[in-house]
C-alpha cells in the first residue's frame, strides 16, 4: 500500500506537540479542515469518537496503535469499500521534533482509489503540521 503524507520539523518539544495533538477538543484550532472531533473516551487505542471534517461531513473514527508521546493512527471509512488510516508521529532525529503525518488508502476499491485521493487528502497535511507546530512552539 502507498503511503502519502509530510513531516515538518519544529523547535517545540514532542511532549508540547503530543500535549496538543492528543487533545481532540482543540483540533479545530490548529487544523482548519475539522469542525469537531467528539471522542467517547480517552485518547487510547480503541478509543472511538465522530470527526466532523469541513469538506466531507461527519465520519466514524476509531483510535489505533496510540504510543503516548509517539504517535497514533486513526482509521475512518469515508467512502464504501474503502478505509483512510492517517498515521502521526512524533520524532526527535536532533535537536528539532520532527512531526509526521501520512495517509494510507485500504480496501477493495484501494487500487484504484489511492493514487487519486492518497495524493489529494496529503495535499494539506504540510500546512495543517506547520499550524500545530506553531501552537506548540507558542505554548
Amino acid at each position: 500500500m502507498d503511503k502519502y503524507g509530510a513531516s515538518v520539523e519544529t523547535s517545540a518539544s514532542p511532549e508540547r506537540v503530543w500535549k496538543i495533538w492528543s487533545d481532540t477538543a482543540t483540533w479545530g484550532d490548529w487544523n482548519p479542515n475539522f469542525i469537531a472531533l467528539d471522542m467517547s473516551g480517552p485518547f487510547a487505542t480503541g478509543s472511538i469518537g465522530v470527526m466532523n471534517h469541513v469538506r466531507t461531513g461527519r465520519h466514524k473514527i476509531r483510535l489505533v496503535d496510540v504510543e503516548p508521546g509517539q504517535g497514533f493512527g486513526l482509521e475512518t471509512s469515508v467512502i464504501p469499500g474503502t478505509r483512510f488510516r492517517f498515521t502521526c508521529r512524533i520524532e526527535r532525529p536532533g535537536g528539532k521534533t520532527r512531526i509526521s503525518q501520512t495517509v494510507e488508502v485500504k480496501g477493495l476499491l484501494s487500487p484504484v482509489l489511492a493514487p487519486i485521493l492518497g495524493p489529494q487528502i496529503a495535499k494539506d497535511f504540510g500546512a495543517i503540521l506547520g499550524d500545530l507546530a506553531r501552537k506548540a512552539e507558542a505554548r
